[in-house]
């Protein structure tokens, strides 16, 4: 397959999925095992859409790949976001796990009121934060779907896939 057509395939996979992507499922998409070569073409790619001035990156995290818009633009457009995802009260107690990664969920309820455990159990089925447990409690981390929904607030366990850039947020 000629190098074009397989970076074309590889960015139709990223921008139509909704989860990040390992190289080697990106490799049986186009027919090669090789990660040598499935990570030339995601160089490429990534290169192409930062020299051209996108709006749009392909992030790497914990070894996937996935399309994002880059965080200076979200609020240019978000209010062409989903609707619905997360319920009002559930943003504003993410918002705050986000400021205090790793917090625990009764240090929480002591700052935001009982409601919280109604929050987290809806943020946690929706994928957005995850529970760990801690002592008698449990700390409250946000997910990779977190930062690829904010653009990499959060954790800090991600790595941006462009070139070195502050985040923004």
């Amino acid at each position: 397959m000629e190098e074009k057509e397989a970076e074309r395939i590889i960015e139709a996979a990223l921008f139509m999925s909704s989860r990040p992507l390992a190289a080697s499922e990106l490799g049986k998409l186009i027919g090669v095992a090789a990660p040598g070569y499935i990570h030339q073409r995601l160089d490429s790619l990534r290169a192409r859409y930062e020299s051209s001035g996108s709006s749009i990156e392909i992030a790497l995290e914990d070894g996937k790949y996935y399309m994002r818009l880059k965080p200076q633009y979200a609020q240019h457009v978000k209010d062409f976001a989903q609707q619905g995802e997360i319920s009002r009260h559930a943003l504003r107690t993410l918002a705050y796990i986000s400021k205090n990664e790793g917090i625990r969920k009764s240090v929480l309820a002591s700052k935001l009121g009982s409601g919280i455990y109604q929050d987290v159990a809806e943020l946690v089925q929706k994928g957005f934060v995850a529970q760990k447990k801690d002592g008698r409690t449990k700390s409250l981390h946000t997910t990779p779907k977190f930062r690829m929904y904010f653009g990499g607030a959060g954790s800090g366990n991600e790595q941006n896939a462009g070139a070195a850039q502050p985040e923004g947020k």
